[in-house]
């Protein structure tokens, strides 16, 4: 932090307390202590000048001392000028040198030789490399050519040498072993502060990133558990109005509830989306790879978006490739719909007349490889050009006021781009202000055959849903409301499960009973779903310890370590009835 001082400030901590930088001290230090050592060689030259007649040395010591004392004067009021007092410090020890030389001593003696090395000390300590580099070959220079001249006095100059009388060479040449002596010690006193103040700056940084480290392990295990509370009621929530939907309602009724399920929809979309930023950050985002029919995958994520675009007016196409209407592919079923949902949700967001075009083309098909385009069009509110960018950095909209009008936090395309991004692609914008957008991207996706492949459902169900009575259930969950629905949707298949609330009492009906699956919660007291399936696992019978066992989760991060559990499958939170259609005819 920088101070200003007073013209007749005397004090030299004063002058270091303006500089934070250990070296900068240390180079104020070095001259200070030059300069003061400056000043008492000049004083005593002059004492002894005076004494033994000589009257240019006793001028010449005159004149350093003067340029001495307000180079000390100008330190303590100026530190921010040392560097340029250095300059001046150096350039009158190079002007000493050359006059002793050519001038008084006419020969090579100590002092001079102290005066070089001193400067070539002080410059590399005060100046930096390479302009102490230069005045030490200046200042070499006429030693050198002494050196090489032989020392003929008589070449240089006709006047008797007048070098200074002893005591003051003897003096002076000790305070110059003083000097040097105290430069480096300053310099290296301030290379091990400087270092101890890196040492402790390192521990304070691991002390930051380990602070740093647990505050995001605690915001994601806040995050996650947050997404995991949340979505048990929003299960019931789900569940409840799907099956009062089935239920062939009043026509009024039946557009409450369509409305109260996409609103959860919506939801759930908003609670994956504030998972997903909460994984992304923290770098442990993984895809899946599930073998699924594209065509019906985007069926399902377009049904309640359709709904909802109907209800604002507007015309909604689904326009599908018809070589991809038949073909099952390997991806993330889960991150792919949210992709969709986020893009497709926005277009009818930000569309108040038109329509909104959804269109799947496949460019290029080879063997075991489909190479998919995917848009979204609309002829909504449309995005300027140099927004292009910043819509896609998180918690930013198109315009200040979007949040206002439309509502939002700003999650959705920068979850969109990030997950694309894991897909090995990227998302792409063309769009007009006021005339609408068209947001696209292009997915490479394995091919694979449609009788391994894990199917979704397209159609609603049946008026008759299947006749799955035969069927034996274990379902262990130990929040009531879940256990309500998912009795009430396994009742669709003419199901009866056997339904328990926390994982050893999953156990004992498990052991006592013959069940063609059971199904898991994870977070359960008592015995949660993974020391359930432990058990079961580790059961003597071997046939029996081989049931079929789902795990019931909210937990969408945790598949890799859930299916290494021995599970033979998951079901995610909030679970519908297509989903539980599919696994039982997997089963099956």
């Amino acid at each position: 932090m920088q101070h200003t001082l007073p013209f007749f400030n005397l004090s030299l901590k004063k002058a270091l307390n303006t500089e934070p930088d250990n070296f900068i001290r240390a180079r104020i230090r070095i001259i200070f202590t030059i300069l003061v050592f400056s000043i008492l060689k000049a004083g005593i030259a002059v004492v002894t000048a005076s004494a033994a007649g000589q009257h240019l040395q006793n001028q010449r010591a005159s004149i350093g001392l003067v340029i001495y004392v307000c180079l000390i004067k100008i330190l303590l009021w100026k530190p921010g000028y040392a560097k340029t007092l250095a300059h001046i410090m150096l350039s009158a020890g190079i002007v000493l040198i050359f006059t002793n030389l050519f001038f008084y001593a006419h020969r090579i003696n100590l002092v001079s030789l102290q005066f070089l090395f001193m400067i070539m000390v002080c410059g590399f300590y005060t100046i930096g490399s390479r302009a102490g580099l230069i005045y030490s070959l200046i200042a070499a220079f006429p030693v050198v050519f002494f050196m090489l001249g032989g020392n003929k006095a008589d070449v240089y100059s006709t006047n008797l040498p007048q070098e200074l009388a002893s005591p003051g060479t003897e003096i002076i040449a000790i305070l110059n072993f003083v000097s040097i002596a105290l430069a480096h010690y300053l310099f290296l006193r301030a290379f091990q502060a400087n270092i101890a103040d890196k040492e402790k700056l390192n521990v304070q940084l691991a002390q930051s990133a380990e602070e740093a480290t647990q505050l995001a392990v605690t915001r994601s295990n806040f995050l996650s558990t947050m997404s995991h509370e949340l979505r048990t009621p929003l299960n019931a929530v789900i569940g409840t109005a799907e099956l009062l939907i089935k239920d062939k309602p009043e026509e009024k009724q039946e557009e409450n509830l369509r409305i109260l399920h996409s609103s959860a929809l919506d939801l759930l979309s908003l609670i994956n989306n504030v998972l997903d930023f909460n994984k992304i950050d923290s770098d442990n985002v993984q895809l899946e790879k599930v073998p699924v029919k594209l065509s019906e995958l985007v069926h399902n994520v377009c049904a309640a978006l359709k709904i909802r675009a109907h209800g604002k007016g507007l015309k909604f196409t689904l326009d599908i490739d018809e070589q991809l209407k038949s073909i099952y592919v390997s991806t993330d079923p889960m991150r792919l719909s949210q992709v969709l949902y986020n893009l497709i949700g926005n277009a009818v967001k930000f569309t108040d007349t038109g329509s909104v075009y959804v269109k799947l083309s496949c460019p290029e098909m080879k063997t075991g490889n489909a190479k998919v385009l995917f848009s979204i069009s609309d002829t909504g509110v449309g995005i300027s050009s140099d927004k292009y960018e910043t819509i896609f950095d998180l918690f930013v909209q198109g315009d200040s006021d979007t949040t206002r009008k439309f509502g939002g936090t700003g999650l959705g395309l920068p979850i969109v781009k990030q997950l694309l991004l894991l897909f090995g692609s990227k998302i792409e914008l063309d769009s007009t202000l006021a005339k609408g957008s068209r947001f696209f991207f292009t997915l490479s996706l394995p091919v694979v055959q449609p009788n391994t492949a894990e199917t979704i459902s397209e159609e609603p169900d049946d008026d008759q849903p299947a006749d799955l009575s035969h069927l034996r259930i274990l379902v262990a969950e130990d929040n009531e409301i879940n256990r309500m629905i998912i009795k009430k949707q396994f009742a669709t298949f003419n199901i009866a499960p056997v339904i328990v609330e926390d994982g050893a009492l999953a156990y004992d009906a498990w052991v006592a009973g013959n069940f063609d699956m059971v199904v898991l919660d994870l977070h359960m007291p008592i015995s949660d779903g993974y020391e359930t399936i432990q058990r079961i696992r580790a059961y003597s019978e071997v046939t029996k310890a081989n049931t079929h066992v789902i795990a019931f989760t909210a937990s969408v991060n945790e598949r890799e370590k859930i299916l290494a559990a021995g599970f033979n499958d998951i079901m995610y939170k909030p679970a519908n009835i297509k989903d539980l259609k599919e696994k039982l005819e997997l089963l099956m």
